[in-house]
This record gives C-alpha cells, structure tokens and sequence, in this order.
C-alpha cells in the first residue's frame, strides 16, 4: 500500500495515502491525501490524527453522501477538507489523487483555507502550505 511523502515545506508534510487507516502517529499536524472514500470512518480517523488538512476521494458523493459526510465530520472539528472527483483521479491511488485529482466539493473550514472547488489537489494544497506559513 503507498505510503510516501509528496512534499516538504516548512516543516509540514504532506503524506499520501491509500487508504485514510494508513494514517501513523507522527502525521499530527501534516496534511493527508488518500485515494479512499472520504466517508464518516475516514473524517474521524482525519480528525483523530490531528492531521492539518485532509483530501480525499468522493466516493459516495451524489451516491449515499459519505463524502459529504466525511467533510462535515472534519469541518465539526475545524479541519479543512476536499474531496477528489472520481473523474480526475483513480480512486486506488493516492499518488495519483495528488497528481490529478481535481478538488469537487470542500468544506467550510477548506474554504476558509483558501481550498476551492475546481482546484487540482497539488495546486490547492501547496498554496495552502505557502499561506500558512
């Protein structure tokens, strides 16, 4: 299962995953992308780890809204979000989530970062990396 950091910068990572159960202690504070289905499971785990921002796939968007209910758990909680359209990137890869993946819905606490829908997931995250820093 891919587990790899995509990028540095600052001091915070941003770690790509398969599957939001790939999720490790030292992630606290570090922004996730997986290719899993960002339902309510994967926005507690997001949330649990004290991760800084968390991007995942839609799957169940539009169909039974997991996704939507992934973001609202993260949002709650006051972490930015993003789901990935399944048009824009597969949805067994992480790596590919952070090449391709196109942002389709994001929650508050996203927009508040400065996330938007349309955004490729590498271009909205390394702006949000930038801003923050």
């Amino acid at each position: 299962m891919l587990r790899t950091v995509a990028l540095e910068h600052r001091g915070r990572r941003v770690v790509l995953l398969d599957s939001m159960s790939q999720v490790q202690h030292d992630d606290r504070g570090h922004i996730l992308v997986a290719a899993s289905n960002g339902g309510v499971e994967s926005g507690r785990i997001a949330v649990a780890s004290g991760c800084a921002c968390a991007v995942f796939n839609d799957a169940g968007v539009g169909k039974d809204g997991a996704g939507i209910a992934g973001l609202e758990t993260l949002d709650t909680a006051g972490v930015p979000a993003a789901a990935v359209g399944h048009h824009s990137a597969r949805i067994s890869d992480g790596a590919d989530t952070w090449e391709n993946g196109v942002l389709t819905h994001v929650n508050e606490a996203g927009v508040r970062a400065g996330l938007s829908v349309g955004a490729t997931v590498a271009d909205a995250i390394t702006r949000l990396l930038e801003a923050t820093a």
